[in-house]
């Protein structure tokens, strides 16, 4: 009767355990690895199990995120963790909007959803499969940077913020989202409290403001601050846009199937329309 005992009682923390490092923390405490494998393994059914409501994207997320930057004439907006495109989807079907959209992830299964949903809006935005905690860009080109509901899960969601607010230009727009609720308290050192969030933000060239949002979630509205500038950078080609991930070169020469550094000769292939840049590989010249 004890051992059936014991044993009931240790799969049930076998069960409980689980739940918690797969469906509330999606693996973040056993690497970046061990999520990018979890996101991969279940990419084709992501929207299905996240169910996100349309009219409430474009409604909480797509119409405030437009109207905080329909003063900027070709938006360049970089969307960190994009999973599937939820965030460009809702952006690109917004009637008025003009920008562009460079949407990064490390997974490459929910990449490849994220193209069969957006490939009809052409080169208005680019898919980049590259850690979010090492962004490939030069400092200030961006007019817009978002990450929704991934910042808990990235390595460090400090270095994160500081990575994204780097890329962003004087009077952007930064939109994020943190943890909250009870699931938050099972995520020590990834969810913010709200003071320490307060306090990563005032350690931040932020004005920001906590806004309530979902159950388990807040937004971050913040602007770096500095002089706004009424062009952005969306018209500029990819290649001016791009850093090298492992040398930091100042720019990437590109052909039709790949990117290519000219300082370490590392060269990022295009496959299935998204940019490889963690796939870089070195091809040196013949002599």
């Amino acid at each position: 009767m004890l051992t059936w005992l014991a044993l009931t009682i240790i799969l049930i923390c076998l069960a409980l355990f689980l739940y918690w490092a797969i469906v509330i923390s999606e693996g973040t405490y056993f690497g970046t690895r061990f999520v990018v494998w979890l996101y991969d393994l279940s990419a084709h059914r992501y929207d299905g199990i996240k169910r996100f409501d349309g009219d409430e994207e474009d409604t909480f997320v797509a119409v405030p995120l437009h109207l905080t930057s329909h003063s900027v004439c070709r938006p360049l907006v970089l969307d960190v963790a994009t999973g599937t495109g939820r965030l460009p989807l809702a952006l690109l079907h917004r009637p008025h909007f003009d920008g562009r959209i460079l949407a990064l992830d490390l997974s490459r299964q929910m990449l490849r959803r994220a193209h069969e949903k957006l490939a009809s809006f052409g080169d208005r935005v680019t898919l980049l499969r590259q850690d979010a905690m090492c962004l490939p860009f030069p400092d200030e080109i961006f007019d817009v940077v978002t990450c929704l509901e991934a910042l808990e899960f990235l390595p460090s969601p400090s270095r994160a913020l500081r990575e994204m607010v780097r890329v962003l230009r004087p009077g952007g727009v930064l939109l994020t989202t943190n943890r909250v609720g009870w699931e938050a308290k099972l995520l020590p050192g990834k969810a913010f409290p709200s003071r320490r969030l307060r306090a990563v933000l005032d350690g931040l060239p932020l004005q920001a403001e906590v806004r309530r949002w979902q159950v388990f979630y807040d937004q971050v509205w913040a602007r770096k601050k500095g002089c706004p500038s009424a062009k952005g950078n969306g018209d500029l080609p990819l290649s001016d846009l791009l850093l090298c991930p492992h040398c930091s070169a100042a720019f990437l020469q590109n052909s039709v199937a790949s990117f290519g550094c000219p300082a370490c000769w590392r060269v990022y292939p295009v496959q299935d329309g998204i940019l490889a840049l963690a796939d870089g590989v070195i091809v040196k010249p013949p002599v």
